[in-house]
């Protein structure tokens, strides 16, 4: 849910804020667009989309209906982009994403195949980090948008505090907690809190999941929230986290949730991945770990050090405003590739 508003919706919002033509089609409300599946052959036929469009823009496009649209939607003279932000190829095993998108395992309309095909015959690939060009645009027709935030977080309230926290999903973060090592555990038994944000369960293993994957007896979190409330749960928090295991699936995670953490005046220390490396040298804010050891050494001088947290703190949220990070600063760089895209078409 949350790539579709950040990839699709907020940019969608911020680009007709400027005067664009751009309308947004939820899902669940995709009146006028769609198709029928022929029974003998499971081909889309008699597509059906809006007479206006000039560019149709899908999301992590993995149905095998979907995929078959966009070269219809080509042939009848309209620009398609398909924007990509993983790689849905390398998901974690452990991830309950992992079997949903194989090919193998998964339903055979539904599936990572679809996303390359869609890819392939796209007029133009967006991706959220450079690393994606490679998977999903080899024909040289890529764009990057990385990832930014709305400017409303900026005006979200947070409260100085020596908090620690993770604002994530145990259930769709399986193994991006073991970076962290015993660093929590020895923080809380040192009296420093642990405050975060989202469940604090994993769906398949129960209850408790994610105190188990800190070592702690017990980790402290505002709980599920909805999407609308997402940025003023996040700046609850005194001092964020942003691990991410060293996989091939992370090597082309956005830079999303430090960013998160800038925006809503958390001062933020994360894994040293590549898209957090590229943040923090670009806007000079935030911490990177790369041994537990780090992680607490870390914590530890934020959680002491209350001038240095204002100063992340301030510092986050001004960088973002400097370096354009967000949507109503940035939604011209959507335009220009959904122009480029139209440009491609034609030409």
């Amino acid at each position: 849910m949350a790539a579709g508003f950040y990839r699709l919706a907020f940019p969608a919002a911020a680009a007709a804020a400027l005067g664009a033509d751009v309308r947004l089609v939820m899902p669940s409300d995709r009146v006028g667009i769609g198709g029928e599946v022929d029974t003998r052959t499971g081909r889309l036929v008699n597509l059906k989309y809006p007479p206006d469009a000039d560019v149709v823009v899908f999301q992590r496009v993995a149905m095998t209906t979907l995929a078959q649209a966009i070269p219809q939607l080509r042939a009848a003279g309209v620009a398609v982009v398909v924007d990509m932000d993983d790689d849905l190829t390398k998901i974690d095993p452990n991830n309950p994403a992992f079997h949903g998108f194989q090919v193998k395992t998964g339903s055979p309309l539904h599936n990572w195949r679809n996303a390359h095909q869609a890819c392939l015959d796209a007029t133009l690939v967006t991706v959220s980090a450079p690393a994606l060009l490679r998977v999903y645009a080899p024909h040289g027709r890529g764009v990057v948008l990385e990832n930014r935030v709305p400017a409303a977080y900026l005006d979200v309230p947070h409260v100085d505090s020596a908090t620690i926290g993770w604002a994530g999903s145990i259930h769709s973060h399986p193994v991006d907690l073991l970076p962290l090592g015993p660093a929590v555990q020895r923080l809380v038994r040192e009296g420093i809190e642990y405050w975060g944000v989202g469940p604090d369960y994993h769906l398949q293993r129960g209850d408790g999941g994610l105190a188990r994957a800190l070592r702690v007896d017990e980790a402290e979190t505002v709980g599920d929230v909805g999407f609308a409330d997402w940025p003023r749960a996040v700046a609850t928090m005194g001092i964020g986290l942003a691990p991410l295991a060293d996989t091939d699936f992370n090597a082309a995670k956005s830079w999303l949730k430090p960013l998160e953490y800038m925006a809503c005046g958390v001062p933020w220390i994360g894994s040293p991945r590549a898209e957090y490396q590229r943040l923090k040298v670009l806007t000079k804010i935030g911490t990177l770990a790369r041994t537990p050891k780090d992680w607490f050494r870390c914590a530890k001088e934020l959680v002491t050090n209350p001038a240095l947290r204002h100063e992340e703190s301030a510092g986050g949220r001004a960088a973002v405003l400097e370096h354009d990070l967000t949507y109503e600063a940035s939604a011209w760089r959507w335009l220009e590739a959904w122009e480029h895209a139209l440009k491609l078409q034609r030409g």
